[in-house]
């Protein structure tokens, strides 16, 4: 016995719960940025605010305005594309991720080797942020970020040390 609190089958658990969390809210953006796409591909165009030949002042004052509102309404269309196209990218990013780890941790549940592969490459990569992010959070930040990282020094010395051996 180890000592170590954190056991393969909670890391395997962590892993797919983790998975699981990551991957409902990107698959529901991504989603959402399809039906949204679908739906910016099939609406009409915007009708024209042309007032004719020969308008008088108050319908170039009022062309004015509904030019000066389109503009508005085109950057913050233009602004709310680029959030939303970034946000997109964000989801399928974190599907990815979602993906592998929901697949480490049904690996760690059937004791397969190249889980605890995947799972030390992913717990790397979750360490390394989380230590500089306790060098850079003050007071409740840095102790949450340090209480962070010991579990997954923990959970890295649960993928070191192996699975349990099985006496018959």
């Amino acid at each position: 016995m180890t000592g170590n609190p954190v056991s393969i089958s909670l890391v395997a658990t962590a892993f797919t719960t983790t998975g699981a969390v990551i991957g409902v809210p990107s698959t529901v953006v991504l989603i959402l940025y399809g039906l949204h796409d679908i739906s910016t591909r099939i609406k009409t165009p915007a009708a024209n605010t042309n007032f004719g030949d020969n308008p008088d002042a108050i319908l170039l004052i009022l062309k004015g305005f509904t030019d000066s509102i389109g503009a508005l309404a085109h950057l913050a269309e233009s602004i709310g594309q680029f959030l939303f196209n970034g946000l997109a990218i964000a989801a399928a990013v974190g599907l990815v991720l979602a993906v592998a780890f929901w697949f480490t941790g049904r690996g760690l549940g059937t004791q397969a080797h190249w889980a605890r592969i995947s799972a030390f490459i992913l717990l790397v990569l979750a360490l390394l942020p989380s230590l500089l992010l306790a060098l850079t959070f003050h007071n409740v930040g840095r102790l949450l970020m340090l209480a962070l990282t010991a579990l997954f020094l923990l959970a890295l010395h649960s993928i070191w040390t192996g699975y349990p051996t099985q006496t018959p």
